[in-house]
């Protein structure tokens, strides 16, 4: 079996959600079936991807459309591929041999206007034709797998659930040493339906109670957002992408996580930061709910008074919080990408009927 893998979407400048779960996996594959499988990607993939000991194929350029849609197809077939994944954008038009494809929430289809400009005028039209085409879909929670069978049609027999992966370093992860003042910590690109705004409003009323504050964002911003800040200002900082090797520490060091998000897939910061053993809040949403169980605490993301007594519950509750974030870590130990691999390799060999 030869399973050819698109990462001509994955650049060395972006790693939100999607790109890390794509770095994971690749990861988890290269250990167990490195003979199996070819990564077709940019002339400049992130270092975690071109260090891994597989076959690759770089492109000699770098314009998306070029390159998804005239020289990946080529690429693959010459190749001579069985199976082709795209686990972050659609697959090729021009792309006639089985194909699967990773979608990792249902957005395109229930909020559209919520995508990003790319990914509202290339993906999402690419979406349809992928989805008819490909012999399995992939998600990462039972929860996507719904929204995806309700809102884009697809038979609920071709999704398979592979969830995220938490990678161990998050359960070695320790605070920095020193004073520093206590800061909630939320970690994602910042999009309308991570409903930041919310959050700032659940700070404000918690500093209004007399209790010194921060809030560290961690994501990358596109040049289209930007958040109200207002009077909140001097005490928010927008971190940025934060490189992978800095986040554990930045979760161990906060008071507590939170992620107020409308939409999740799977919610990847919530699983790393209850690997990290910090007390974590979040939005009462499916996705959440089935990473979190009853190790996290829950409020309707459209209530910011609600999260406010749930953050204010986390940091008040110390013996509370101590015994959660234990149970949460323990809960987190489940996401393993050895087993997303696992779970991977079985469909493909299904689907192109090799073992």
């Amino acid at each position: 079996m030869r399973v050819g893998i698109a990462f001509t979407w994955l650049r060395p400048d972006r790693l939100a959600g999607p790109e890390r779960h794509a770095i994971g996996l690749a990861r988890a594959l290269a250990a167990l079936a490195a003979g199996e499988i070819v990564l077709f990607t940019r002339p400049d993939p992130p270092p975690a991807i071109a260090e891994l000991d597989v076959e690759q194929r770089p492109a000699p350029l770098r314009t998306r459309v070029a390159l998804d849609q005239a020289w990946l197809p080529l690429a693959a077939a010459g190749a001579r591929v069985d199976l082709l994944h795209s686990p972050g954008s659609p697959t090729p038009l021009l792309w006639r041999g089985r194909s699967v494809v990773t979608i990792h929430d249902a957005t395109p289809w229930l909020e559209p206007d919520a995508l990003p400009v790319d990914q509202r005028w290339y993906a999402r039209p690419l979406y349809p034709q992928a989805l008819a085409r490909a012999a399995a879909v992939f998600t990462p929670s039972n929860a996507a797998r719904e929204d995806l069978v309700r809102a884009a049609g697809v038979p609920r027999e071709r999704v398979h659930v592979t969830p995220n992966g938490v990678d161990p370093v998050f359960f070695e992860a320790r605070a920095p040493e020193g004073p520093r003042a206590p800061y909630l910590l939320a970690v994602g690109t910042l999009e309308p339906r991570k409903n930041l705004p919310v959050l700032l409003d659940a700070l404000r009323m918690l500093r209004r109670e007399g209790r010194d504050l921060q809030l560290v964002i961690a994501g990358r911003r596109p040049l289209t957002q930007s958040l109200p800040l207002g009077d909140l200002a001097p005490h928010v900082r927008l971190a940025g992408a934060v490189p992978d090797v800095d986040l554990p520490a930045l979760y161990a060091g906060a008071a507590c996580f939170v992620i107020p998000s409308v939409r999740e897939g799977f919610g990847l910061p919530l699983a790393e930061a209850m690997a990290a053993g910090t007390p974590a809040v979040a939005s009462d949403i499916p996705a959440l709910r089935e990473v979190g169980g009853e190790t996290v605490r829950y409020a309707a993301p459209s209530d910011p008074e609600a999260f406010a007594a749930a953050i204010r519950a986390a940091l008040d509750d110390r013996e509370g919080s101590r015994l959660r974030a234990a149970a949460a870590r323990g809960r987190a130990r489940r996401f393993r990408w050895e087993d997303t691999a696992r779970l991977t390799l079985e469909v493909y060999r299904r689907v192109t009927g090799r073992r």
